[in-house]
């Protein structure tokens, strides 16, 4: 399949807010990064304003903002400016027709992951990769993002740990775990069979991460491999491996992989084919 997202000079980037309210301050840095590399940032200025809570406003503006962006056919590409929660309220309250035949590619990650799974398993890419709100912290993961929205960068290997005499196939897919744990019981949750599944988070001591994990396995989760990216904040990452390996002691399991909440990040792109041989994740776009 290709794709024609690729960005060019003077090409307009679409930038909304399904979750939280973010750092003013940081995310006008951000702008300043799209426009020096030669695009139109295109946003609400209300995004400007202060939020009252932990929402970026309300479900219906955000709603709207993000409708707004989709139905512009001028932006090929939507970044949202920051995380934290609201992204389900978000989507749930939008028009899930018009997010997947608008074709745009969406980047974020943390609760961004909720737009990933509904996207991915509907066929559609996404990207997860750095943020509006980031895009000043470090120069070369925001580099690699742009790299691929740009399409100068559109073969991709990622070094893994784990096994390297057999080859896995599939439809990669993933994102934060506590947020992939919070879809269960929903209809945007489903097994993930024949997936290939990347996880990460940030700041959950290691006893909810076990909790996690028993719910996923409980759910019926059982993709065809599992890759796990960074664990910032959440304790022995060693001990972390071990919770996959005995709840998932049949599921190919992948580590190490250099993605997550870290300032320095890789993007990775989700929802199309990926391959994992000799402890390497091949993707081509």
């Amino acid at each position: 399949m290709s794709y024609n997202f690729f960005l060019k000079e003077g090409d307009s980037i679409g930038i909304t807010a399904p979750a939280s309210d973010f750092s003013k301050e940081d995310f006008l840095k951000g702008v300043e990064i799209i426009k020096k590399r030669g695009y139109f940032p295109v946003y609400n200025g209300a995004l400007l304003d202060k939020s009252d809570n932990y929402l970026m406003k309300s479900d219906e503006f955000r709603k709207k903002d993000f409708e707004s962006l989709l139905n512009n056919k001028d932006i090929k590409v939507i970044i949202s400016a920051r995380g934290g929660y609201g992204s389900i309220r978000t989507l749930t309250a939008m028009n899930k027709r018009l997010l997947l035949k608008s074709k745009k590619v969406i980047v974020g990650f943390s609760d961004i992951t909720v737009f990933h799974i509904f996207l991915n398993q509907n066929k559609s890419l996404s990207i997860h990769g750095p943020m509006v709100g980031a895009f000043a912290r470090d120069e070369v993961s925001t580099n690699y993002l742009f790299d691929i929205l740009s399409g100068n960068k559109k073969y991709f290997i990622y070094d893994l740990i784990g096994e390297k005499n057999k080859r896995f196939e599939g439809i990669i897919t993933g994102g934060n775990l506590a947020v992939i744990t919070s879809l269960i019981g929903t209809k945007y949750f489903y097994n993930f069979k024949k997936r290939i599944v990347f996880l990460e988070d940030l700041n959950e001591p290691l006893y909810k991460i076990d909790r996690m994990v028993m719910q996923l396995k409980l759910s019926g989760f059982s993709p065809k491999a599992i890759i796990l990216g960074q664990f910032l904040d959440c304790g022995n990452y060693d001990r972390i491996e071990k919770i996959f390996r005995d709840n998932f002691f049949k599921t190919p399991l992948f580590t190490q992989i250099n993605i997550g909440h870290m300032n320095s990040t890789l993007s990775i792109p989700l929802g199309i084919k990926a391959i994992i041989e000799n402890s390497k994740l091949y993707i081509g776009i």
